[in-house]
């Protein structure tokens, strides 16, 4: 009898045994499609037309369409070892994101322990990111969002600089204590793009949360510091009602950087046509409400920019936009929003009106 239960015992252990390892690891595939019917009405000296368009999340929706993995190991003593994998895609056309990488979104790998913090490598977010979405009502994204771009006379102008992710990141982040979090970036240039470099610091407490971040590139070419881009973000939940807004200043911008905070291709404004002049400062701010209803979330906000050059000379562009959601689940959501551009530059942008209504399921 002994002998006949040796191997059913040996073979409830191992199972066991695999379970517990199992259980220690975990697989998350995750994924998220958003479309958005937009409508753009172009400024009257901006060259461009009106135009209809059926448009992935990414541009102006509420999240850009993606799939991914996650993978976290339980190393024990609190120690986890973890990994993102992270694909976007044009849910409009089919086609890979970000330019047809595989991972465009986010790919990394790191480790992380309660009370050491977090170390991670790949291509990450910058920190700037996640500071500007404080600012929103909808976090970055929507019409309402102060990250988007603007088309003037033909070329792509940003609003507030929004990269929004950066390549072979190293970053380290400390735990939580007591409601204070930092981080700080490295992303060397290796021979190609300038080195970047970005700090973050955070404070949240229950309904106030408050962050700041600099970011910075060492130019490859003179060893400057260029595009040095400080944003500063605080929201407070009042219940009834979210008060947004923040501040981003951006000075000594420069092309050909090709990672960090800016990597666009134009600094160029066009103002009183046919003169134009080459930017060098883009600082602006941002003021937003939010107010939750039920499964409707209704909000509005305002951002404004200036841009400048050395020689003093100045333009400004705004944008108000307002805009609700409609929660049909915790996963899956109907929204619609309306933006006006203003300022110097409104009759310049080719998005000088946009109106948008999108469907966003994530599973």
């Amino acid at each position: 009898m002994k002998t006949a239960l040796k191997p059913a015992a040996l073979a409830a252990a191992a199972l066991l045994t695999a379970g517990t390892a199992q259980a220690q690891s975990s697989v998350t595939l995750y994924g998220l499609i958003d479309l958005a019917v937009d409508h753009y009405k172009a400024g009257s000296a901006s060259g461009a037309g009106n135009v209809w368009k059926l448009n992935d999340g990414v541009v102006n929706g509420l999240n850009g369409s993606r799939w991914g993995v996650r993978v976290v190991e339980d190393l024990g003593g609190g120690l986890k070892a973890n990994a993102v994998l992270e694909g976007g895609l044009n849910a409009d056309t089919g086609a890979l994101g970000q330019g047809g990488l595989a991972f465009g979104r986010q790919v990394f790998v790191g480790l992380s322990q309660p009370t050491l913090g977090e170390l991670r490598m790949g291509r990450q977010y910058i920190l700037s990111d996640s500071v500007m979405g404080m600012t929103n009502p909808y976090g970055n994204a929507a019409v309402n969002n102060p990250g988007t771009a603007s088309t003037n006379a033909g070329r792509n102008l940003p609003l507030w600089l929004n990269a929004p992710r950066a390549n072979n990141v190293v970053q380290y982040a400390t735990p939580n204590l007591a409601g204070f979090v930092a981080a700080a970036q490295l992303a060397p240039g290796e021979g190609t793009s300038d080195r970047f470099h970005g700090v973050r610091l955070g404070y949240g407490n229950g309904p106030f949360n408050i962050a700041a971040s600099y970011e910075w590139n060492k130019s490859r070419t003179t060893g400057d510091d260029t595009n040095k881009s400080f944003t500063f973000g605080a929201n407070y939940n009042f219940g009834a009602v979210k008060l947004l807004g923040g501040i981003q200043l951006n000075s000594d911008l420069a092309l050909g950087a090709g990672n960090g905070a800016f990597t666009g291709t134009n600094l160029i404004v066009t103002y009183d046509a046919p003169t134009t002049f080459t930017a060098d400062e883009i600082n602006g701010y941002t003021l937003g409400v939010q107010v939750p209803l039920g499964q409707l979330t209704l909000g509005a906000n305002y951002t404004g920019v200036k841009y400048e050059n050395a020689a003093g000379r100045s333009a400004t562009l705004g944008k108000a936009a307002f805009m609700g959601w409609y929660a049909l689940s915790k996963s899956t959501f109907l929204y619609s929003g309306i933006s006006f551009s203003t300022g110097d530059l409104k009759d310049y942008i080719a998005e000088n009106r946009v109106f948008q209504a999108g469907l966003r399921m994530a599973w």
